[in-house]
Parts: structure tokens; sequence; C-alpha cells
């Protein structure tokens, strides 16, 4: 029992101590305890001063016109892979060359004995050659003429443009199968190749004669020409005419030495 009323007694002291801060604590009027040994804070540095701002362009009163030049027209520059080239001017079209016709041929190989006359009395020997299957044509004619290596025919064909050419001289027939790369047949040529016609397909059998390369005679003092078939339709008979007949009985074919 002693002993706790010791205790007591020394811990009296300590609580009367704290209830005189505690009453200090909780005034809130009383005034703060004066402060003691606080730090000194150090001077604030002085700032740079502000550098000068720019001083702007005084702008132009509201509603007055602002004028901007304009920027300059850039220029364009091609490249060498780009250059342009100049345009030539196209020349004049030239009118094509008339070109010698080239009509369907028949070859006939070389014979050593043909038979020839008009009562079959002759036996000669032709080499071989080609002729052409059928008479020359107006139009084809035409051709010869346009190429300024013939001249017009004295009338026109009976049968229109796609006729045989008739009205023509021995001359004009030679000039057109010159123009052509070939020449008359020889009599002997014609009629052997008429003999031949069905096997051959030689045409012959209209109503106009042909002119051949062979002359009528050479001691009846005449200068007449031989021409082949005609009216007769007959490959065996022979006919004659003036070299300078140009009527329309009269036409002509071309032939060439060699088959084609």
């Amino acid at each position: 029992m002693r002993t706790r009323l010791f205790a007591l007694a020394a811990l009296a002291p300590v609580f009367l101590v704290a209830s005189a801060h505690a009453g200090e604590d909780d005034n809130p009027f009383a005034e703060p305890a004066p402060a003691t040994d606080l730090p000194t804070l150090p001077a604030l540095a002085e700032l740079p001063p502000l550098p000068d701002l720019a001083v702007l362009p005084e702008l132009p009163p509201l509603g007055a016109a602002i004028t901007r030049p304009l920027p300059p027209t850039p220029t364009h520059v091609l490249p060498p892979t780009l250059a342009l080239t100049p345009t030539r001017t196209p020349a004049p079209a030239l009118a094509p060359t008339p070109t010698p016709p080239t009509p369907t041929m028949l070859s006939l190989p070389a014979v050593t004995s043909a038979t020839l006359g008009q009562y079959d009395e002759y036996k000669r020997a032709i080499p071989a050659f080609s002729i052409d299957a059928t008479p020359v044509s107006s139009a084809a004619f035409q051709r010869c003429v346009a190429a300024g290596h013939c001249t017009k025919p004295s009338c026109a064909a009976p049968q229109g443009a796609d006729g045989r050419v008739t009205c023509v001289d021995l001359a004009q027939a030679k000039s057109y199968c010159d123009f052509a790369g070939e020449r008359l047949p020889t009599e002997e040529e014609w009629e052997h190749a008429a003999r031949q016609a069905r096997t051959a397909g030689m045409q012959a059998t209209d109503d106009a004669a042909e002119w051949t390369s062979s002359p009528y005679c050479f001691f009846c003092g005449k200068d007449d020409q031989v021409v082949r078939g005609g009216p007769a339709r007959n490959p065996a008979l022979r006919g004659w005419r003036a070299p300078a007949t140009h009527d329309a009985s009269v036409g002509f074919r071309c032939a060439k030495t060699g088959e084609s």
C-alpha cells in the first residue's frame, strides 16, 4: 500500500506540468512564443532586363486597299530529253506512176515440129514462149496512155472499158507490148497457141483479128502485116492489114520469149 502512495506522490508534479502546458495549447488567444534563432534567407539575384521588342509596322486604316507585289512568274525549262522538235512540213504527195498490167500468160514449151498452115502443110520448130491468155483490154491500154507511153485509140472499145482494145494500129500495139515488157507474137506462135487453146486456155474465139509481128510476105511488094483470128474463128487462117489500120476489127495480145 505504501509503495503505491509513494508512486502517486512522485508522479503528481509531472501531471501538474502537463496540465499547465495543455491549457496553453488549447487557448486560442494566447500570444505566440517569440521565434528564436530563425535562419536568414539569401537575397534574391537581380533578373536581367528584358530585350526591347521590335517595332511592328503600322497597319493601314480600315477599308484601305492593300497592295501586295505579285510573285515572279516561274520560267519552265524543258529538260534536254523533252526539247520541242520543230514540225516539218510534209512533202506533197506524188501521184503514183502507173505500172504495166500483169495479165495472165500461158506458157508453152518448145516444140521441134509444130503443125502449122491452113492444110497442116508446115512443120516448124518453135522455141518456148508465153502469150497473153486474153487480148489486151481497153482498161489496160489506158494505163499505158496515162503513163505517156501510148497514144489514145481512135475509137472507144465496143464492149466498154473491160472489153478488148481495138482501133489501134501496128505501132500502137507494139508500144503497149514494150510498155508491158513484152512483144507482139509471131504468126507461128499465135497459131500454135490457138491450136492448143483447149489445153492451154487461150481465148481466140471472138470476132476481132489480132496483130502479129510477122509481115504478110517478102516478095509480093506489099507492106502488109499478118493478122490472125477474126470472124472465121479458124486459127489456121491468115489475114493481113496495112500497118496503119486502126479500126474496130483489129486488136492484139502480147507475148515474150521463154516460159513465164
